[in-house]
């Protein structure tokens, strides 16, 4: 456990300390009315030690060995070990073939998905130190070693929500449809494009009493026989087997306790709530409003399928990852604001530090179960 509090809050610090770095080069480019580049060495720099730790990895991830199975047996000549989608199976297939460490490999994979965080924020880059320990400490960061492909599908769609504010819709589809080549539900992301942008959730005590409701209604499984209407999704989506097995899933209902990490994950979304209406206007500048509203409905929907099987969870990651720029937003207006709001900030900072922290140590001891604590491949492999 002590070198998992090591590794991660090492990254953590070079994180925030190279991100503060980026943000004060555009500071300084700004006051000199200069372009910042995307490609600086503080962001090169960030991106491969992220790279790094992720590549290097042992079982962090719950699919993690089942990735490096699937790449191994590539290596040897054979042939894959589950169903891919052609855009993942033609990096897999591309290094395997060339004989490319597995380490090297992950790397590349979790650099993406940095990058397209990274690369969305490239013109606010005074979020860049909170980004950076936001994704790693909070939920995101064991979603992206576990599910690999969605998340780096989930990361293109963050991006990609600069090609709606500007009404760019061929920009948007090629980017989804990039999206899909990795997983194949990004396709449903298409009609996002199409949703208005409003403001649908600027009451604040509305949105405390949807939080409430949906709470009530995940602890209560008598509704869920609703979900039998999914089956058609599921097999347009290519979970055909997933499909045919819906009402099996519906029943398997997955307890998952309000634990430290679940209220960690509710005060975070319930001060965000609170300050939204201060967030809108000092970020009207830009796209914080949309993101807003992808956060407080991947949030919702994440209350109401609290207890169910985990492939009806999954897919809100599209939604659920949109906490990663607002929680920034926030901590950086706090911080901004920080005689005003001391004690808000160091609370908020706390809990953005919390999560992976907390799972660490509750994973602790659970050997091959364990996919939180961090390990590396060389002792292992």
């Amino acid at each position: 456990m002590l070198q998992s509090f090591f590794v991660y809050i090492t990254l953590g610090l070079i994180l925030y300390s190279l991100g503060y770095l980026a943000h004060i080069r555009q500071k300084n480019n700004l006051l000199l009315n200069k372009k910042t580049p995307f490609w600086t060495w503080e962001v090169a720099l960030a991106l491969l030690a992220f790279a790094f730790v992720a590549g290097v990895r042992w079982n962090v991830g719950v699919d993690h060995q089942s990735y490096l199975a699937n790449y191994l047996n590539y290596q040897v000549g054979g042939g894959g070990i589950f169903d891919k989608e052609i855009g993942f199976d033609y990096i897999t297939q591309l290094m395997a073939r060339n004989n490319v460490h597995f380490s090297i490999y992950f790397g590349f994979l979790a650099f993406l998905q940095l990058f397209f965080i990274y690369r969305a924020f490239k013109d606010q880059r005074y979020l860049y130190p909170f980004l950076g320990i936001v994704i790693l400490f909070g939920p995101e960061f064991l979603s992206w070693m576990n599910g690999i492909r969605q998340m780096l599908a989930a990361t293109m769609f963050v991006f990609a929500i600069q090609f709606i504010q500007k009404r760019q819709l061929w920009k948007y589809v090629g980017t989804i449809v990039l999206a899909s080549l990795f997983h194949t539900s990004a396709i449903v992301l298409l009609a996002f494009y199409f949703i208005p942008q409003k403001d649908y959730f600027k009451s604040k005590w509305l949105t405390i009493s949807l939080f409430i409701l949906t709470i009530y209604l995940g602890l209560n499984s008598s509704w869920l026989n609703v979900l039998n209407n999914l089956g058609v999704a599921l097999e347009f989506l290519g979970y055909t087997k997933i499909s045919v097995r819906l009402e099996d899933l519906i029943q398997d209902e997955q307890i998952r306790a309000f634990g430290p990490r679940r209220f960690v994950l509710i005060l975070i979304a319930i001060i965000t709530l609170w300050y939204q209406p201060k967030l809108k206007e000092y970020f009207k500048n830009t796209y914080f409003l949309t993101y807003y509203n992808l956060m407080i409905l991947g949030f919702l929907l994440f209350n109401l399928l609290n207890n169910t099987h985990h492939i009806f969870i999954r897919p809100l990651s599209y939604l659920t990852i949109f906490s990663i720029p607002t929680t920034a937003f926030l901590l950086f207006y706090l911080r901004k604001n920080i005689k005003k709001y001391t004690l808000t900030f160091f609370i908020t900072l706390v809990l953005s530090l919390s999560y992976l922290l907390l799972s660490t140590y509750a994973d602790f001891g659970k050997e091959e179960l364990d996919f939180t604590n961090y390990k590396f491949y060389w002792h292992y492999f």
